[in-house]
């Protein structure tokens, strides 16, 4: 199915009603199928035709929804981009995509002349609120735009092309078909039982992938609010204030918002689930959300390339389950793979492989590394795991970072659970860095909470009858932060980086 089709659907059911609500107030279905339709007819008449790529460089804002969906309702292909990104990995990522259009923000960029120079691919240049010297203004865009609607569509189109948040090497351009994204909204809105009357509070960055889980919402006829910037001491009082039923946290959120939260706490009375997503949650960071959250939490597991492909629901939480991501949801199919390739039983860690029609089509202009992802119809993920009796998913880490000490291998995500306990400790990653004794030492990268006095010593004395000998950090390296991709995954370079320079 073609995007198009169903945001043109969503107008029909769901006309008066409020879609996206703000600061500024709300917007209905109608009123924003208007404007995303206007927008992309607006593109086509600038002369870009389907396939080509518009880039989107914006803050989480509604006029960032409108693009969004407006670019691929109208056969063009969105390539979403962070608003923080260095001008030098902007320039790079707009020719790498070959982008005929770029919207953003006065600000955003350093001036139309100079990406226009950088990207001879790039001729039209798009800006949303203030005037940008040399940029078409957004509104203009629409106004005297055409306002039928556009259905039809080829499913097999591209739809999209999302740079990966690469946490070891250079990102990828993943190419995901409008069939793709339209089984990812099938598997999201029947998986997590999203309901007519659901209130979504979004406070995630849109570009990465969260205006796919806000789709799913809004196709189902939900009111999405849109919350701005995460702020851990405000999310309560605002799920309180728009009434929200659902929410999706990174894991790093949840973290950060565990300390401003009571337990049980009421402001989150109206609340039947929060996703959490993106990457692994530490072990005592679960113990103490389920106390103070409740039975609210259901957690996923998906990658850009295989968006949203297990589920565990709010009813399925308890003790034993913290390590599990939940069930394959609808169209997708798991197995877990020894070195060979060849399925192992459940019980035992392998290489993750996934196979679905929501699976990417490949890498932009990468046909070595779509090859070693995609191989015999199965998405090779990189990620270890295993699956129960049941076909649960437990995700224990990356097969590229699993840790060779000596002759035995240490599995990181053991190793930052047993640290991750101790009371002084607020966030910890664990990486094997070179020695020439033990091939790879267990190093731990460790943030500290305010006030707390802890030190490399003490806290490898702490994991002695929490851990094997084998598995125990050699270095403890403090830091002030821990990078992180916008998913929340360990970002390997930058931690070898500050290594380096400890």
């Amino acid at each position: 199915m073609h995007l198009g089709s169903l945001l043109a659907r969503m107008a029909r059911r769901h006309g008066t009603r409020a879609a996206i609500r703000d600061a500024a107030g709300d917007w209905s279905f109608a009123c924003l199928t208007e404007r995303l339709t206007r927008l992309g007819h607006g593109l086509l008449g600038l002369g870009l035709v389907p396939g080509d790529r518009v880039a989107i460089m914006l803050p989480d804002i509604r006029e960032y929804l409108e693009c969004d969906y407006g670019v691929m309702a109208a056969g063009l292909v969105r390539v979403p981009l962070d608003p923080s990104l260095p001008f030098a990995d902007l320039v790079a990522m707009l020719r790498h995509a070959g982008a005929r259009a770029l919207v953003t923000q006065a600000g955003a960029i350093p001036g139309v002349t100079e990406v226009r120079a950088a990207v001879p691919s790039l001729d039209h240049v798009v800006a949303v609120g203030d005037a940008l010297a040399g940029a078409l203004r957004f509104e203009a865009l629409l106004d005297g735009a055409a306002t039928t609607e556009f259905e039809g569509g080829d499913g097999d189109a591209l739809a999209t092309l999302n740079f990966s948040g690469g946490t070891t090497g250079r990102p990828k351009a993943i190419m995901l078909r409008h069939r793709n994204l339209a089984a990812v909204l099938q598997n999201s809105v029947a998986g997590f039982g999203i309901g007519r009357d659901d209130v979504f509070l979004n406070v995630r960055p849109l570009w990465p992938i969260a205006q796919l889980v806000m789709f799913a919402h809004l196709i189902a006829g939900c009111t999405v609010v849109l919350g701005g910037r995460f702020v851990p001491e405000r999310f309560a009082s605002l799920i309180a204030e728009s009434r929200a039923t659902r929410s999706s946290l990174v894991p790093t959120q949840l973290v950060r918002l565990l300390p401003h939260l009571a337990s049980s706490d009421p402001r989150l009375a109206h609340v039947r689930s929060i996703v959490v997503g993106g990457s692994r949650l530490p072990a005592a960071a679960f113990a103490t959300a389920l106390e103070r959250v409740g039975p609210r939490i259901s957690l996923l597991y998906g990658m850009t390339e295989a968006p949203i492909s297990t589920y565990l629901a709010p009813a399925s939480l308890g003790a034993a389950a913290q390590a599990s991501v939940g069930d394959a949801l609808f169209s997708t199919e798991l197995r877990i793979a020894g070195g060979d390739g060849a399925p192992l039983p459940p019980g035992q860690d392998g290489e993750i492989l996934i196979r679905g029609p929501h699976v990417m089509a490949g890498y932009w202009n990468d046909p070595a590394a779509t090859a070693a992802a995609l191989r015999d119809g199965w998405l090779h993920t990189g990620d270890l795991g295993q699956v129960d009796g049941t076909g649960r998913l437990f995700v224990t880490g990356r097969v590229k970072e699993v840790i060779r000490s000596g002759a035995a291998s240490v599995v990181p995500a053991e190793v930052e659970d047993a640290l991750a306990s101790h009371p002084g400790v607020a966030e910890v990653a664990v990486v094997g860095l070179p020695d020439e004794e033990w091939g790879e030492a267990v190093t731990a990268f460790v943030v500290v909470h305010p006030n707390a006095a802890i030190d490399g010593a003490g806290l490898i004395a702490y994991c002695r009858t929490r851990l094997a000998a084998h598995k125990r950090p050699r270095r403890v390296v403090f830091v002030p932060a821990i990078p992180r991709s916008h998913y929340g995954k360990v970002l390997r370079s930058q931690l070898l980086a500050l290594a380096g320079q400890a």
